[in-house]
């Protein structure tokens, strides 16, 4: 950039000298025209103002400027003395004048100088020289270079550098940005493929090699890793499939034996004579596990469902009835447990109504067991359009917030879960079920006693109710 601004600067400054050496040439060559013009019309007597205005018109030469003066006091013929103006009085006005072909009364001989003082100080710069007045007839003529012009080429000059450097900038800035685009276009790829990555986007996505740039090899690099993801992640949602397939076959395999056995030991039971007391325990405690089993399978074989691709077609269902049924059945399974409901929607929601159920009475039966003795608050409200949110609340222990992150998780158990039972599937159950209704499960952590969970469907319909 520096350069070319160098060259264009050169280039304008050679362009001056050269037109002050023009200049300089036409200056010369008037003064000789004007001898020989004087010595020819000394012999015809013209007046002095026609014999001005007729060489200044024919001498007009580009960038020279003209001035021929007769003064009030006149000047001797040639070979006579001048006469001085006297001691202490300034120079007369000249009678007639004669400026680049225009004839003026009364101006002195500092008009000879009028014009742009900056374009007398380019053309003295550049080297163009004044002569002094040489005598013409009975006056004197003078030749000096045209301050206007020279301003106006100075000004062209710098406007054509100032303008050349900017689009030379411009041009330059341009392609380098073109140029350092297609160099590091593979590193701009990879870094949004990365990004994707980072947000959990492990589509396989390849960059293309442009050839044109050491960056090359990094995208190259990234198209394998790329590759690599994507079998590593088609082979595990394969074996994920495989194992879905595995425990969806083995939980109905499992379910018919152990009906069976759950039977046997039922009827094995009700035949112990009430004496004695340790084969009814031990009957108890087979038929106690087995329940559990059959619970654990059952619910493996839900989460295996719910993992699973998803062909149902959704449903429209009344939020409030639903939450009104689950709770109803909690109610006559634990007589005990005080439900509060308060519903301030009406609201239509777009799901599969048993998946919901399932996650709904999940949080609630969580609530039972872990938080008995108390209140089960059951709440539903309209947060903003088209959401609808439903939180259950309990007054128990809460849970710890070191175990907040995992409650989530398939088989995880608190460590203050005591001696309930469970298989550490419900909430994973639960949270499977209404994210594949489009919906969101969370643990609401701003409590600092009890457990509060919050549901959000998306309702299709919904009315916030006074």
């Amino acid at each position: 950039m520096s350069s070319v601004a160098v060259l264009l600067t050169a280039v304008g400054v050679i362009g001056l000298l050269l037109f002050a050496h023009e200049v300089n040439a036409s200056i010369s060559l008037a003064g000789i025209n004007a001898k020989a013009f004087a010595a020819r019309a000394a012999q015809r007597y013209p007046p002095f103002v026609e014999a001005a205005y007729e060489f200044e018109n024919r001498e007009v030469h580009e960038g020279m400027h003209t001035f021929a003066a007769l003064p009030r006091t006149p000047r001797p013929r040639p070979g006579a003395p001048a006469v001085p103006p006297a001691p202490g009085r300034t120079a007369p006005l000249n009678e007639t004048a004669v400026i680049d072909g225009v004839v003026r009364h009364g101006i002195g001989p500092r008009a000879r100088y009028e014009g742009s003082r900056f374009g007398y100080a380019i053309a003295t710069l550049f080297g163009v020289r004044v002569p002094p007045p040489q005598p013409f007839l009975n006056g004197f003529i003078s030749f000096s270079p045209d301050p206007a012009l020279f301003q106006n080429v100075a000004l062209i000059v710098i406007a054509a550098v100032l303008l050349g450097a900017i689009a030379v900038g411009l041009v330059a800035y341009f392609i380098g940005r073109f140029i350092t685009q297609q160099a590091i276009q593979p590193l701009v790829d990879v870094t949004e493929a990365l990004q994707r990555f980072a947000a959990r986007d492990f589509r396989p996505q390849s960059i293309t090699l442009a050839r044109r740039s050491d960056f090359d090899v990094l995208a190259h690099a990234y198209n394998a890793a790329s590759e690599q993801v994507s079998t590593a992640f088609a082979e595990r949602e394969a074996a994920e499939a495989q194992m879905r397939q595995f425990v969806a076959d083995a939980g109905h395999e499992l379910r018919t034996p152990l009906t069976i056995v759950l039977g046997y030991i039922d009827l094995l039971r009700r035949r112990v004579s009430d004496a004695d007391e340790r084969s009814k325990f031990i009957f108890s405690s087979i038929a106690s596990e087995g329940r559990r089993m059959r619970t654990l399978v059952d619910n493996l074989v839900l989460l295996a469902k719910l993992e699973g691709e998803d062909t149902r077609l959704f449903e429209p269902f009344d939020v409030g009835e639903l939450i009104a049924e689950i709770v109803d059945v909690r109610r006559e399974l634990a007589p005990s447990v005080q439900f509060e409901i308060e519903t301030h929607t009406a609201a239509t929601a777009i799901a599969d109504r048993d998946e919901v159920y399932e996650a709904l009475a999940n949080i609630i039966d969580n609530a039972i067991k872990y938080a008995p003795g108390s209140s089960i608050r059951v709440e539903s409200k309209l947060p903003h359009d088209g959401i609808v949110e439903i939180a259950i609340a309990d007054e128990g222990p809460g849970i710890p917030p070191e175990d907040r992150e995992a409650i989530f998780e398939r088989f995880f158990r608190g460590a203050s879960r005591g001696e309930v039972e469970g298989s550490g599937l419900g909430l994973a159950i639960a949270k499977r079920a209404i994210e594949r209704a489009g919906g969101t499960l969370r643990l609401d952590t701003s409590l600092t006693r009890g457990t509060r969970f919050v549901i959000a469907l998306r309702a299709e319909r919904a009315l916030a109710r006074l």
